[in-house]
């Protein structure tokens, strides 16, 4: 009797430890806001306001840029870094959409008009439910759309990227692993904590598209090397571009021409 509640003792300690790793590392990861928004009356008409179930039950908001009702357009879906959401990144994906693309732009659970709360697991499952709508509601095939992801937002398309064959897939300032971010960011304790987490390094190895890096030598942030060791683990058709003299946010301001150029080239 004693050796049973000495071992239920020690597997709700586990438990407790295990949970209270869990919520450290989700508050140090993501920085949701759930106030900012454009007024609807600024949205261009081209831009309609979606809802995505996911498979767990949480309603994710989206933004369809689209050119037509058709589907006689490519898609890119574009997956954003950890803080803000994604009205204000609309600046930025109606740039893509004049390349001649519709966009679908994605919030995470916990981010803006979203429910739920971010975890990794559950933005990879938010990842997933945007591709399924892509495809099953929307009508897009895969080889016709192009995964785009920036800063954390780079794990989320790697890992929904993998064993598939898109158009193409997009990173921008990219990083190789949680592990590696914390030993970056000199937070040594972290490693422990965050484990296996964010293994985009190891995922890379499992996609099948061709892929655009693009990293910033002055990345104050995501360090320039994890875009190298990326593309370099990445044994497939694969681009790097590198932005001198830019940070982790400015890379598009910085050298407006090559950045969205080496998108435009790469998505035809």
């Amino acid at each position: 009797m004693i050796l049973k509640i000495i071992i239920y003792s020690i597997i709700i300690i586990i438990l407790i430890i295990a949970l209270s790793k869990e919520r450290l590392k989700n508050k140090l990861t993501f920085f949701p806001d759930n106030i900012s928004e454009i007024p609807k009356q600024s949205i261009p008409n081209f831009v309609s306001e979606r809802q995505i179930r996911t498979i767990d039950g949480e309603i994710l908001q989206a933004f369809l840029f689209r050119h037509n009702e058709d589907i006689s357009h490519p898609l890119i879906i574009y997956f954003h870094g950890n803080a803000g959401n994604l009205y204000h990144r609309f600046d930025y994906v109606q740039r893509l959409f004049e390349m001649n693309q519709d966009v679908l732009l994605i919030s995470y659970r916990g981010y803006s008009k979203s429910t739920g709360k971010p975890t990794e697991k559950g933005i990879y499952i938010d990842g997933e439910s945007a591709l399924k709508y892509a495809t099953d509601d929307l009508g897009y095939d895969e080889k016709e759309i192009t995964i785009f992801g920036r800063s954390l937002g780079t794990t989320v398309a790697i890992h929904i990227a993998q064993n598939r064959i898109f158009n193409g897939l997009i990173l921008v300032t990219p990083l190789t692993s949680g592990k590696e971010m914390a030993a970056a960011m000199g937070l040594s304790f972290f490693k422990i904590i965050v484990g296996n987490s964010y293994n985009s390094l190891k995922k890379i190895k499992n996609i099948k598209s061709k892929i655009l890096i693009i990293h910033g030598n002055k990345d104050e942030l995501i360090p320039y090397d994890m875009g190298e060791k990326l593309i370099d683990t990445f044994r497939g058709t694969k681009y790097m571009i590198t932005i001198k003299e830019g940070g982790h946010n400015d890379l598009q301001d910085v050298d407006p021409l090559l950045f969205w150029g080496e998108i435009e080239k790469f998505l035809k």
